[in-house]
């Protein structure tokens, strides 16, 4: 039997009016502050990695949000030449994208915010000692995902996580749950660290590396959540005025932790959202898309506004007004509990402490445009002349 929490959130979900379509416009590449100048190449080697899911998939298969991804079969193109080419230079990679995309904007509401991530390392052991007591959980085995599609047709695509208990499906637990034995004696402790904070901004960032006392390194990457809805834990010390808008980084966020270890469990517990991992075999993180990340050239989006596979252009203007403008060619391989909206992403900066840096300081405002194959882009801005 479902609980009334799930009939209530049935009710919250139902589709809306959408009847209103958002409207797009063509941008020539040379219109693209920074175009000519960036490193391509690299942009070229992230969309080359994307292509194998594009081409093992069927050719009439919708690319959501479908407005902008299209089919399948669009992607074909793009990915079978892309699949022919190897060390292209910048040069050679910035015509690739010119001869087989057009780019795209919105019409309006085209600024947001954009963040950055990476994947920390931490000291780590294989075994609970009295120096490292805290453990990376795998996914528990009574976690389960509701396909509420089979319910309605109108909720295909949305899901809600949650367990079984006393015969009802309820919410799974959150993290203070968690953090105060909820889930001891099942034997799913992967890894265990010295440091709650590590263990909580491993939960923020999706992935980390663990360096082990024997000098081996091995990655552990995402492989599910419990549901709950993440809350960034930085608006709550800009409102009790602990740390001042300007000055909020992750940096910053980490400083306040370890200088109020009194007050730091209270805090992390305001984000009842909960990470559970898996060991990964790659040299590095592994997003969304299924495919592996790479540094300064991966892109985290709302997959309810952006496809995952998609070449985006980047144009953003950092907070610090010293620092240089952002603009580069990025791929939408990831998605990221925190980026919710329409102009909103997170830019994927490597692994380790130089990455994290850049990472935790940057909440840049700024825009993106999209790269969708020729024949999309066509059809698209055909179908919007006509309504």
């Amino acid at each position: 039997m479902l609980s009334l929490w799930l009939l209530a959130l049935w009710l919250l979900v139902r589709p809306g009016d959408h009847s209103k379509s958002v409207e797009f416009i063509e941008v020539p590449f040379q219109d693209l502050a920074g175009w000519s100048s960036d490193r391509q190449a690299q942009a070229f080697v992230s969309f080359k990695k994307s292509c194998p899911v594009f081409l093992s998939a069927p050719v009439t298969k919708k690319v959501r949000p479908e407005a902008l991804g299209g089919q399948v079969g669009d992607w074909r193109l793009p990915c079978m030449q892309a699949e022919n080419r190897d060390s292209l230079t910048d040069a050679e990679a910035r015509r690739f994208f010119e001869q087989y995309f057009t780019a795209l904007s919105y019409v309006t509401d085209t600024e947001g915010l954009f963040t950055g991530y990476f994947a920390p390392e931490y000291n780590g052991s294989a075994t609970a000692t009295e120096d490292y007591s805290y453990p990376l959980y795998a996914v528990p085995e009574g976690l389960k995902i509701l396909d509420l599609g089979q319910f309605s047709s109108a909720l295909a695509g949305k899901s809600i996580v949650g367990e079984v208990k006393d015969g009802e499906f309820v919410p799974y637990k959150d993290r203070e749950n968690i953090d105060k034995g909820g889930l001891d004696n099942q034997k799913l402790e992967m890894v265990w660290l010295k440091d709650p904070t590590d263990v909580f901004f491993m939960h923020i960032q999706g992935s980390g590396i663990i360096r082990y006392e024997n000098g081996d390194r091995r990655l552990f990457g995402y492989a599910g959540k419990n549901g709950r809805a993440y809350h960034a834990i930085g608006k709550f010390l800009i409102q009790s005025g602990e740390i001042s808008r300007q000055d909020i980084s992750m940096q910053a966020i980490r400083a306040w932790i370890v200088d109020n270890p009194l007050q730091a469990k209270a805090l992390m517990w305001k984000n009842p959202s909960y990470v559970f991992f898996r060991a990964v075999e790659n040299s590095g993180p592994v997003g969304a898309m299924n495919v592996e990340l790479t540094a300064g050239r991966s892109l985290a989006i709302d997959r309810k506004y952006v496809p995952l596979g998609m070449p985006v252009w980047l144009d953003l203007k950092p907070a610090n007004d010293e620092a240089q403008p952002i603009r580069r060619l990025v791929i939408a391989q990831d998605t990221g509990g925190a980026i919710k909206g329409r102009v909103r992403a997170d830019v994927y900066w490597g692994i380790g402490d130089t990455a994290g840096q850049r990472a935790g300081t940057m909440k840049d405002q700024g825009r993106y445009y999209f790269l969708l194959p020729k024949i999309l882009a066509k059809r698209l801005l055909s179908e919007e002349g006509r309504s």
